[in-house]
C-alpha cells in the first residue's frame, strides 16, 4: 500500500525532472505518483493536497513542446480518473521511448556508414599516392565527428603507415589528448618518430608509454635502436639488457647486447647484466685483486705493505762514503 509520503515523493521528484524539461523522466514519475494515489487509501485534505500538486506537475508537462506535438489536442487532469490517466501517461512515455532508440539507431548507422565512407575513400587515395585527396577525405570526416572513438587514431595510424609520418602526427597527438587510456595512438605516434628518425621525441613516447601502460620487450628493442643512433652506448646496452631479461631468446636485443657488451664493458661482459651489475662486478673484483697482493691502504691515503712487513725493523740510513755525491733538485 503506498504512503503518502512515497506519493508525494514520486510527484516532487516529476516536479523536478519538468523544471529541467526532461519530459520522459517526468512523464514516467507522474505516471508512477498517479498510479499510487489511485490505489492508495489517503482521504481528506491530504488527498486533496496531493491532487493540487499532481495537477500542477500535469499542466507543466503539457506545455512542453515535446508534448504538444504528440498530443495536438492536449489532455485533462479529472480527478477519480488516477489509474487510467496514469496508464496513459505510462503508454505516452514507452512510445516516445520507443522512437527515440530508434531514431538515435538510425542515427548511428548513418553516422558510421558515412565514416566508413569517406574513411574508405582516404585509404584508396592513399593507396594511388594522392595524398592531397587523402588528407581532404581524412579532413572532412574528423571535422564532421570529433568525438567519435578511435576516428583519429584510426586515420593518424592510416597516414603513417601509408608513409606520410608527417600528416599523421597531428591527429594522432589530437587522439591522445581526447583518450589517453588508449595505447594504440602511443604506438603509432612512435612509429611516425622513428620514420622522420626524431630520435629525442620518440623516446619521449616510450617513457609515456611505459608510465601509462608498462614495458615489454618489444619497447625496450626499439629504445635500444634508439639509443644506439644517438651513439648513447651504455643507454642502448642497457635497454637491449632489459629485453633479455624479459625474454631471453629474443635475437634484436642478444644482437645489441653481444655487440656493445664487450666493446663498451670489455673482458668483465655478462648477456643480460646492466651497467650498473657490470660495473658492481667490476669493482669488487678489483677489491679482491687488490687485497690478495696484501696491499693494505693507510687512512692518509698512501699504500703500505703487509702487516707482516711493518713488524720488521727499519734500518738506519745508510752511511755516506767518500766518494758518494749529493745530488741537488732544483723545483
Amino acid at each position: 500500500m503506498s504512503s503518502p509520503k512515497s506519493i508525494k515523493e514520486n510527484i516532487a521528484r516529476a516536479k523536478a525532472y519538468g523544471q529541467r524539461k526532461d519530459y520522459l523522466r517526468c512523464l514516467h514519475a507522474l505516471s508512477l505518483s498517479l498510479d499510487e494515489l489511485a490505489s492508495s487509501k489517503v482521504f481528506g485534505r491530504e488527498k486533496f493536497e496531493i491532487g493540487i500538486l499532481a495537477d500542477e506537475v500535469f499542466r507543466q508537462l503539457l506545455s512542453m513542446e515535446e508534448l504538444k506535438r504528440v498530443l495536438p489536442r492536449g489532455l485533462k487532469y479529472t480527478k477519480g480518473q488516477e489509474k487510467k490517466l496514469a496508464a496513459l501517461l505510462l503508454k505516452i512515455h514507452d512510445t516516445i521511448k520507443d522512437a527515440l532508440e530508434k531514431a538515435a539507431v538510425e542515427k548511428i548507422r548513418k553516422q558510421k556508414n558515412q565514416i566508413d565512407k569517406y574513411v574508405l575513400g582516404g585509404q584508396k587515395a592513399l593507396a594511388e599516392k594522392n595524398i592531397n585527396d587523402a588528407k581532404k577525405y581524412f579532413r572532412k570526416i574528423t571535422e564532421a565527428f570529433p568525438e567519435e572513438r578511435g576516428l583519429l587514431q584510426d586515420v593518424g595510424s592510416r597516414l603513417v603507415k601509408g608513409g606520410y609520418p608527417v600528416d599523421g602526427v597531428e591527429y594522432l597527438e589530437r587522439a591522445i589528448a581526447q583518450t589517453p587510456s588508449d595505447s594504440r595512438p602511443y604506438i603509432s605516434l612512435l612509429l611516425a618518430w622513428e620514420m622522420q628518425t626524431e630520435q629525442d621525441k620518440a623516446l619521449a613516447v616510450i617513457k609515456d608509454i611505459v608510465r601509462r601502460f608498462g614495458a615489454n620487450e618489444s619497447l625496450f628493442v626499439r629504445q635500444a635502436k634508439l639509443f644506439l643512433a644517438k651513439r648513447m652506448y651504455t643507454e642502448a646496452y642497457d635497454a637491449s639488457a632489459a629485453a633479455i631479461k624479459l625474454n631471453p631468446l629474443n635475437r634484436e636485443a642478444k644482437k645489441i647486447s653481444d655487440k656493445l657488451g664487450p666493446k663498451v664493458f670489455g673482458r668483465g661482459y655478462k648477456p643480460g647484466a646492466t651497467s650498473s651489475e657490470l660495473l658492481a662486478a667490476k669493482s669488487k673484483a678489483k677489491s679482491a685483486g687488490a687485497e690478495k697482493s696484501g696491499t693494505t691502504f693507510n687512512l692518509d691515503g698512501s699504500a703500505g705493505g703487509t702487516p707482516a712487513a711493518k713488524s720488521v725493523k727499519k734500518k738506519g740510513p745508510a752511511k755516506k762514503t767518500e766518494n758518494s755525491k749529493t745530488i741537488k733538485l732544483d723545483f
